[in-house]
């Protein structure tokens, strides 16, 4: 498979693009903090996740790129960037709830420290906020109605994360659920995106419908990309924010290590039987399975990745998305060549 052509979103092309994107990220931030204020204690939980210093922001730089491309106002881009970060976070709140997670992007997430109820709150206040900010844009009530499309996708991508978990699935159905979970649940919301940006511009004569659910329908693979990223870095422990192997801890569907016992019978049931004992799994069991499964499905995981974020022209949304596809293939052979380079492929 060839290496990708791109650089990576931290090594952007020139100095230029640099400066936009840190000029747009910070007008982004800027406004995430006056619409969740600090005035109480959902805010105020809410902002430390909001405005975490290593947040990626990786759905705010796909909405500048598209902007640019398609000739919208960035100023009112960067609204639709808040936009989709807020329904992010909240989904992100709501997230740790389910998953029992202790820590996000390197800090004690909101439920480790106020508990559950409150986090689901936060999670709920946060996406309000979200939403009240589309009637105020072009199109805006045509957006709430997208929005809310997409957070009932996520929604039910988390029904199946949840009913699929401490279960696992048949080798012949495994990939086929993970990727329903990862296209409603994190495919739908890059999609967003394009749909958001799109809707600034229709009416206006920049940019046409079909350009728009083209480019909705590639973000969507980019989204899947981006999901199978962070199932290998789970494995591999290179998410700093995340203890190593916390889809294990929770016997929730990780993509590699769908594909590894797919590969090896013997290791499918080793995993089946380590995930129906109750209790907490011992931390060398865990590393081994993670181990194990990036020996086994690293190679199809990062085959799989970099095949989503391809440049495959569609006739359609392949100029617009141009800048987009590059930061996207950077992102995924950044995160992927230590695997490849360790010799897990």
């Amino acid at each position: 498979m060839s290496v990708a052509r791109a650089v990576s979103p931290t090594s952007p092309p020139h100095e230029a693009l640099n400066d936009r994107r840190a000029s747009f990220l910070r007008q982004v931030e800027r406004r995430i903090g006056e619409v969740v204020t600090d005035e109480g204690r959902l805010e105020h939980a809410s902002r430390r996740l909001l405005l975490a210093n290593d947040a990626k922001r990786a759905r705010a730089l796909v909405c500048l790129a598209l902007a640019e491309a398609w000739l919208v106002p960035v100023a009112d881009a960067a609204e639709v960037a808040v936009v989709i970060e807020l329904v992010h976070g909240a989904s992100l709140l709501h997230d740790d709830v389910v998953d029992v997670s202790d820590r996000r992007r390197g800090s004690p997430t909101v439920n480790h420290l106020e508990g559950n109820a409150f986090a689901v709150l936060c999670g709920d206040l946060v996406l309000a906020r979200a939403l009240s900010l589309l009637p105020k844009l072009h199109n805006g009530a045509l957006m709430v109605g997208d929005a809310l499309d997409v957070v009932a996708r996520m929604t039910r991508a988390a029904v199946i994360e949840i009913d699929a978990r401490g279960c696992l699935p048949d080798p012949a159905r495994g990939l086929t659920l993970w990727r329903e979970m990862a296209q409603g649940k994190t495919g739908a919301l890059f999609g967003l995106c394009a749909t958001l940006v799109g809707r600034l511009g229709q009416g206006r004569g920049i940019i046409a419908d079909d350009v728009v659910a083209a480019a909705a329908a590639r973000l969507e693979r980019f989204g899947v990309a981006f999901q199978i990223v962070d199932d290998l870095k789970d494995l591999s422990g290179a998410d700093v924010g995340k203890p190593r192997g916390q889809d294990v801890r929770e016997r929730a569907l990780n993509h590699p290590l769908l594909v590894a016992v797919a590969k090896d019978a013997v290791f499918a049931a080793d995993v089946a039987a380590t995930w129906q004992r109750a209790g907490v799994i011992a931390d060398d069991v865990v590393f081994g399975i993670c181990d194990r499964a990036l020996q086994l499905g690293a190679d199809v995981a990062v085959d799989d990745a970099r095949a989503a974020v391809s440049d495959d022209d569609d006739g359609l949304a392949h100029g617009a998305l141009v800048v987009v596809e590059g930061w996207a293939r950077g992102l995924v052979d950044q995160a992927t060549a230590v695997l490849v380079a360790g010799g897990a492929r």
